[in-house]
């Protein structure tokens, strides 16, 4: 038994429930690469972070295929995706996914036609505008993911 004194009250909890579907304001918090299950390629996990809006904080995951040994259509997907991410955030050689990181970018998310409970990402954009959350009229949406990682993010910067 361990000893505690805690009031939950005083603590809201998370919502880990997807995010409305919509267009927001997000940089990637996280990045890594990882073999597909398969073992037919490799490809990336990025968690973005929604950094404005009702939404701050919550985060949405996109994994994208880089590398696929027996579907040509997934890695062309998959490198249009990435091409997406980098036009949006100003980069045009990569050479590490960190330099994707903390870079303002609009996502569009939308809600998982296979899982409701779960967000997908449909879109990369380049920001402008206000930056806020739009979400869409009908439910459905991404959830963005991502962490800041060391120092002050751009975006908070004075």
């Amino acid at each position: 038994m361990a000893t505690i004194s805690f009031n939950a009250a005083e603590v809201q909890p998370s919502s880990f429930d997807a995010i409305p579907a919509g267009v927001y304001e997000a940089v990637i918090a996280n990045s890594e690469s990882k073999p597909m299950k398969s073992g037919n390629g490799m490809g990336f996990n990025f968690e973005f972070e929604i950094i404005s809006g009702d939404h701050k904080g919550r985060k949405v995951s996109s994994c994208i295929t880089f590398d696929h040994r027996t579907s040509p259509d997934a890695q062309r997907i998959g490198r249009e995706q990435l091409s997406a991410i980098c036009r949006a955030v100003g980069v045009t050689q990569l050479n590490d996914t960190t330099q994707l990181h903390n870079l303002p970018m609009m996502i569009t998310v939308a809600i998982d036609k296979n899982d409701p409970s779960r967000n997908v990402i449909k879109a990369y954009k380049p920001k402008g505008g206000t930056g806020a959350a739009t979400p869409a009229p009908a439910a459905g949406g991404t959830q963005g993911n991502g962490t800041a990682t060391g120092g002050a993010a751009p975006w908070a910067r004075s």
